[in-house]
């Protein structure tokens, strides 16, 4: 039997079949919401550290590695990436997907404050939870 011929005997299956389709298509198409920018909680903080004019070698061993260390200890850190260079550096904070990101961002801000009198003088930071009304999910370079 070809597939014609048993397209021809199922005819009023295969009808049935694409309108179920359809109908679901347009009740899904009017009941999902539609936002410029959708309400997503990334699991992702971003530390910011400033200290002065020090070379890159010396602020990845006063200033970066202790803070990387310091925030590893955080529950649910799933990975870390820095980036540092003359007198800044740039820690990213993957979390688990699920996580409470507000306690996140507050426990990232707790553990670089336990460590900052012991990093050089000088040195400010800044954490921000990752959110794609301020952050570019996407970027082209």
């Amino acid at each position: 039997m070809s597939f014609t011929a048993w397209a021809h005997g199922h005819a009023r299956s295969i009808l049935f079949l694409f309108g179920s389709l359809a109908l679901a298509g347009a009740v899904a198409s009017f009941s999902l919401p539609v936002s410029l920018f959708p309400q997503v909680s990334f699991p992702r903080v971003r530390i910011t550290l400033d200290s002065g004019d020090r070379p890159a070698e010396q602020m990845t061993v006063e200033v970066t590695t202790p803070v990387e260390e310091a925030v590893r200890a955080i529950p649910g850190v799933r990975s870390l990436r820095s980036t540092t260079s003359r007198g800044t550096a740039e820690i990213s904070v993957n979390f688990n997907w699920g996580e409470d990101m507000i306690s996140a961002m507050l426990q990232c801000q707790s553990q670089v404050n336990k460590i900052l009198p012991s990093l050089p003088t000088g040195t400010s930071f800044e954490v921000e939870r990752m959110d794609p009304t301020v952050f570019p999910v996407i970027a082209y370079s």
